[in-house]
């Protein structure tokens, strides 16, 4: 009697089962178009080259199950949990996992462009070498998620409320961001370059070695941040909140501070030509070796701000405040105080000689015979 496709699907569904029941490998099935939603079965297992194209997970239970080299394409995964599953160079490309709780799953150099992950919540779960051209995260929750080397050109992350998130060297420029919420978070060597990040929400977060030349972030909460060794000329940080953010090392030349806050800010060995601090609040900033020749301080507070060793030739500090204002061995050469207010720290000779002294260079005293 021969076997009608309904019977053959059913066989070769009841074979997969038993497989994953008796954690074996699986390979070479076809269950297109096939309906696995509210499944609890697929739990174990390795399943490897096999198609799973336009079928339906619908709030299916996925557990510890390995997928290798298998075909997602157009799959469904709406409302399912994944917890702990793995895939490895799986095509799931426009595959939705909209609404869908992913845990501790892992991506695998997977094609993911245009996959759907809207409303979904992504809790410590890593993509590696992924292709998230175009994927849409918008509205999902990132708890602890990882995007190491994948490619996300054109990544929908706007609503998305991200904790500890962790992406290494993105191109951000054509991301959907508004309405992005980060906390915590690592964008290092990020490309952010000539980009409106007002409506952006950066606490907490590490833009080290990030590109963030000609962006705006003016008015943005960015107390506590790391950009270390970012490069941001002609960047916008006007009327920014960024106390205690730490810009050591970084390019900011031609950079707009102006109306920001920026007490306990650090800005040591930063380049600052031509940045503009007018009415930005620097009590107890360090500038020290930071190179800010043309640099305008034009009412800005500089009580206590540190200045030692740094480059301030031709800058402007008209109607600034200072207190205590630390210039040690700075370069002052045509700087403007015109109608400053209160009182600076000059070099004290006996503390340079004490910088220049060298104890290996100093031959020990011996008493003449």
């Amino acid at each position: 009697m021969t076997e009608t496709a309904q019977e053959k699907a059913a066989r070769a569904r009841a074979e997969l089962l038993a497989h994953v029941r008796f954690n074996l490998l699986f390979q070479d099935g076809d269950f297109a178009l096939t309906d696995w939603s509210d499944t609890g079965d697929l739990s174990a297992g390795c399943i490897a080259k096999t198609a799973f194209r336009s079928a339906r997970f619908d709030r299916a239970r996925l557990g510890a199950v390995q997928f290798i080299e298998a075909d997602f394409t157009a799959a469904v995964f709406r409302a399912a949990v994944v917890r702990e599953t793995i895939f490895i160079r799986c095509d799931l490309s426009g595959a939705s996992f909209a609404g869908a709780t992913i845990e501790k799953a892992t991506f695998i150099a997977c094609a993911m462009p245009a996959a759907g992950f809207g409303g979904a919540t992504v809790t410590e779960s890593t993509f590696l070498q992924c292709d998230l051209t175009a994927a849409r995260f918008a509205d999902a929750q990132l708890n602890g998620a990882v995007l190491l080397d994948c490619t996300i050109a054109e990544i929908d992350l706007s609503g998305v409320a991200a904790q500890r998130l962790f992406v290494s060297k993105a191109d951000l420029r054509a991301a959907r961001l508004d309405g992005l919420s980060c906390e915590s978070a690592l964008l290092a060597d990020a490309d952010l370059s000539e980009r409106d990040l007002t409506s952006v929400r950066l606490a907490r977060c590490n833009l080290m070695g990030a590109n963030l030349t000609g962006a705006v972030l003016t008015g943005m909460d960015i107390a506590g941040s790391f950009f270390l060794q970012c490069t941001a000329r002609g960047a916008d940080f006007s009327g920014a909140a960024a106390s205690a953010a730490h810009f050591s090392k970084s390019d900011l030349s031609g950079a707009r501070f102006t109306g920001a806050r920026l007490d306990n800010a650090n800005f040591m060995q930063a380049r600052l030509g031509g940045a503009d601090f007018s009415g930005a609040d620097l009590e107890m900033a360090v500038m020290t070796q930071a190179q800010a020749p043309g640099a305008r301080f034009t009412g800005a507070n500089l009580a206590y701000t540190q200045f030692a060793q740094a480059r301030l030739d031709g800058a402007d500090a008209s109607r600034a405040r200072f207190l205590r204002t630390n210039f040690h061995r700075a370069s002052l050469t045509g700087l403007a105080r015109l109608d400053a207010s209160g009182s600076v720290t000059e070099t004290e000779p006996a503390r340079a000689v004490a910088e220049l002294y060298a104890p290996q260079r100093v031959r020990p005293w011996q008493e003449e015979d």
